[in-house]
């Protein structure tokens, strides 16, 4: 079996992806206020900010996933957990702390990223619609809905007509 990784640069890189997590995190929580108050300046300036930080916990992950591949150990749960079980008791407990810290944010930035692309999207989706009545393409005159289905035929009166 290979050397285990360092304690001391893994558990420090680990602690480093948590505070990045949060970070990021605080910045979804900016992003989100950007949105409803549909703040275009600052919103761009949260996307540069954004790109630093997921640029940063791209580097941390990559430098973190190296030393367990020196080691032999694969950067998964269960290399993590083989990890842990050759760690003396107290490494051991701290390393899963920040472990779950880390796996705990990771979730709370995933649900906010993914609130954050629901609004974006509903956004997008209106202002799409928008767009269309102003080019007098209303949606609603399609003959068939996305599924193939019967859709609104209030075309066919005006088409009648002419």
């Amino acid at each position: 079996m290979s050397s285990l990784p360092p304690f001391e640069p893994l558990n420090a890189l680990t602690h480093q992806g948590v505070l990045l997590l949060d970070t990021l995190e605080k910045l979804l929580e900016q992003e989100f206020e950007a949105l409803n108050q549909r703040n275009i300046d600052q919103l761009q300036q949260l996307i540069v900010q954004k790109t630093d930080a997921l640029t940063q916990l791209e580097e941390n992950n990559t430098a973190r996933n190296q030393l367990f591949i020196q080691a032999g150990i694969t950067p998964n749960k269960a290399g993590l957990q083989q990890y842990c079980d050759q760690l003396p008791e107290t490494q051991a407990t701290t390393f899963k702390s920040q472990w779950s810290k880390l796996e705990q944010i990771l979730h709370s930035v995933n649900d906010k990223n993914q609130r954050n692309e629901l609004i974006i999207s509903r956004n997008s989706r209106n202002l799409e619609q928008l767009l269309s009545i102003l080019r007098g393409q209303n949606q609603k005159t399609m003959l068939y809905d996305q599924s193939g289905e019967k859709g609104n035929y209030s075309a066919q009166s005006r088409i009648g007509k002419a």
